[in-house]
């Protein structure tokens, strides 16, 4: 019986799982505009009437994606502040940070969209737990006075943030060589700025 059980809990986290990968796919595509169960359910070879049973909606399927790529990102953000080719843990998860933006500009867009975190509150207490991340990479940073490193973290989420949805915008990743330049230098002398 408790073979049984397993089993059904691993079938469940399977169909699931293979409809959160099918939107992924189809959202790094093809963009949010194509993602619908019904696509989904195509890609994933499950049947409409099993996205249906672990998502009430597209919404709710979007969120579930929203908050799985929060965590992927909140993890390689602690990964790389610890990975030796970094000068500082702050540069390494800035680097994390402008890493996923720059491979997953659809999922980074959803996850940090007004539209679904206005309305979902565990969306927002996940991209918390995502700034703590970094908050702590700062925090260890020597070259910021102590009684300032907090008010840093925060300056410097904001600007991250902004820098992102900038580079996430531009339509199947054209992104302006220039742009991205002086993006990508203004960043790195406020990171990694020698003393």
């Amino acid at each position: 019986m408790t073979v049984k059980a397993k089993t059904s809990l691993q079938d469940a986290a399977g169909i699931r799982g293979k409809a959160l990968d099918a939107a992924a796919a189809i959202l790094a595509e093809q963009g949010v505009e194509a993602l619908n169960l019904r696509a989904i359910a195509e890609m994933a070879g499950i049947g409409l009437a099993s996205i249906y049973h672990y998502f009430e909606n597209k919404e709710a399927l979007l969120v579930s994606l929203a908050l799985m790529g929060l965590e992927d990102l909140r993890r390689d953000i602690l990964e790389f502040q610890e990975r030796p080719e970094f000068l500082s843990p702050m540069q390494g998860g800035a680097r994390a940070f402008f890493g996923f933006v720059e491979a997953r500009p659809e999922l980074f867009s959803l996850m940090l969209g007004e539209r679904l975190l206005s309305r979902h509150s565990e969306l927002r207490q996940a991209e918390y737990r995502m700034f703590e991340a970094y908050k702590a990479a700062v925090l260890r940073d020597e070259r910021i006075p102590a009684h300032r490193r907090e008010d840093a973290a925060h300056a410097l989420w904001a600007l991250g943030r902004g820098m992102a949805a900038i580079i996430a915008s531009y339509p199947a990743g054209q992104r302006p060589a220039d742009v991205m330049a002086r993006l990508s230098a203004g960043a790195a002398w406020l990171i990694a700025r020698p003393d």
